[in-house]
This record gives C-alpha cells, structure tokens and sequence, in this order.
C-alpha cells in the first residue's frame, strides 16, 4: 500500500506540472468575415427583359450588290438619324486597292460648277491632261473628280500637280475584292414600317437585293464581359 500511496502522489504532481507548464492555452476561434460575391456578368432574366423595354424596337438587314463602298455608305447617311447601327464589308478575297483623287464637294452645285470650270481652264493651260468632272451623288456629291489610280504614286503625282494650280485635292482609298460590297443594317423599326422613305430610298437602287435578319439572340457576349 506505501508503494501505491507513493506512485498516486508522484502522478499527481507530474499531472499537474504538465497542466501548468506544458499545456496549450484554449484559444476560441474567431468566425471569418463573409466574403462579397464576385461580379461574374451574369444578367438576370428580369434585367435582360428590362434592358430589351429600355431599348428602341429595331429591324435589321443585309444589304448587297452595291457597285461601289462610297453607294454603300450614301445609302447609310441618307438614312441620317434612321439608322441605329451599321457595318460595311468586303466578301471574298482582298485585291490591291485603289486610289481616287478628288477635290472635296463644295456647299452646292453651283459653286462646284465653278470650280470645275476654273480647273479645266487651268489644266489646258498647264498643258496637264488631268481627267476631272462633277461628282453628283453620294458622299462627294458637289465634289471635282480628278480619276482613280491603281497605283498610289501615280495618285500622288496627280494630287500635286492640282495643287500646284491652286487647289487643296485629297486621297481616298478604295479597298477591293473578289467578292461583293454588303451592309448590316441595323434601324428603327418604326422608320422602315411606317415611313414612306424607306420604299423612295432603296427604289431608286433596284439592284439590290434586301434580307430581313434577325437582329439578336437572347445571349449575346456583350452580356457577358
């Protein structure tokens, strides 16, 4: 019994040293603050139809056949306010483009006449055969056309030959390819269901040819960035 006194009274005492010397402190764990949700560009169905009210009702069209990109961009301004959105392509393979020179249109018709007619006395008497006549449609309409070279030195050359007669000619080039000129269209659908002017603006161009499409699916990847 002494024996078992004495080793009860010895386990006692490293008990407690262990308690009071070797223990880890019972620390109480702290919650974590919640994190924000991340912005993922998700919208919601609610929000989508919101923008979709928010929105003007549209129609939209590929346009093609035209014979030239400045018809294709006449067609677009004389649309002026009609038109929401645009884009002007080029279908099949790229050529080598072209340059056109030209003295930019003046306030009218009249005044166009006169610097024309001023140029041609200037060329004959420079003795320069420089090709030139009124442009009288599309965005140069009331412009002074001074020809269209394959070659952009040869479109320079031009350009200061004119402007050593006094006058201010610009360079424009004209990108080409294999295949046709075509327009997405995109206008407010009251313009084209309701307005007389549609019909008078593409009637005076019978050659092309007018595809309704649809305008936009439900996801489109400017929902989502």
């Amino acid at each position: 019994m002494r024996y078992i006194a004495i080793f009860l009274l010895l386990a006692n005492i490293g008990y407690f040293s262990w308690v009071r010397y070797g223990a880890q402190p019972i620390t109480q764990s702290v919650p974590n603050t919640p994190r924000l949700l991340l912005n993922s560009g998700l919208t919601l169905i609610s929000e989508y139809e919101a923008q979709l009210v928010a929105q003007p009702a549209l129609i939209c069209f590929t346009i093609e056949s035209f014979s030239t990109i400045d018809d294709a961009s006449s067609l677009i301004a004389e649309m002026g306010e009609a038109v929401f959105a645009s884009n002007v392509s080029l279908s099949g393979d790229l050529l080598s483009s072209q340059y056109r020179v030209f003295i930019p249109p003046a306030s009218s018709r009249g005044i166009a006449t006169i610097t024309l007619d001023g140029l041609s006395e200037r060329l004959i008497a420079a003795e320069m055969e420089i090709e030139s006549y009124l442009i009288t449609r599309g965005m140069l309409e009331n412009g002074v056309a001074l020809g269209v070279f394959s070659q952009l030195s040869d479109a320079q050359a031009a350009r200061n030959a004119v402007q050593g007669l006094g006058y201010a000619p610009e360079i424009e080039e004209m990108p080409r390819s294999t295949g046709g000129i075509q327009v997405q269209l995109q206008a407010l659908e009251r313009y084209v269901r309701e307005n007389p002017a549609w019909l008078d603006l593409t009637a005076g161009r019978p050659n092309l040819i007018i595809t309704e499409n649809l305008c936009e699916t439900i996801a489109q990847g400017s929902q989502f960035p």
